[in-house]
């Protein structure tokens, strides 16, 4: 039975830059910055990318992430996607599915993962808990 062990806890303020309707909605661009941690490195490490959103017409928001977590060798790239479901007209919880690619030698198993996240953004603070989906 799978089971799910925590990578990082990510906290990153977030930005918005309107582009505007598309086909599939309203596209709004969600720039991220800020730190994470975690039990497979000491301390915080930077994290930051951009989330770009398509607002569907029932409100819920499609996910396209792209970031990266940590410096020079020790830095970790994820992609994502998911949904973020809208709470209110400043919160939404966003559900992730994210694969990461990393040249770290102690983080290299990670470029045999897959993880989840699950999280809140709330008026400009994103609060994201990434796992590892382990067998």
């Amino acid at each position: 039975m799978p089971s799910l062990e925590l990578f990082c806890e990510i906290n990153a303020k977030l930005g918005a830059k309107m582009v505007g309707k598309m086909p599939g909605g309203v596209r709004i661009d969600f720039p991220f910055e800020g730190t994470a941690t975690g039990p497979h490195w000491e301390g915080e490490r930077p994290v930051k990318g951009l989330d770009y959103a398509t607002v569907r017409g029932d409100g819920v928001m499609d996910l396209d992430i792209r970031g990266i977590i940590g410096e020079k060798r020790e830095q970790v790239a994820y992609q994502g996607t998911g949904v973020s479901l809208p709470v209110s007209e400043t919160e939404a919880h966003p559900r992730e599915l994210i694969t990461f690619q990393t040249g770290d030698e102690d983080l290299a198993w990670l470029n045999q993962v897959v993880g989840v996240a699950v999280g809140k953004g709330d008026s400009g603070v994103l609060t994201l808990s990434v796992y590892i989906v382990r067998d």
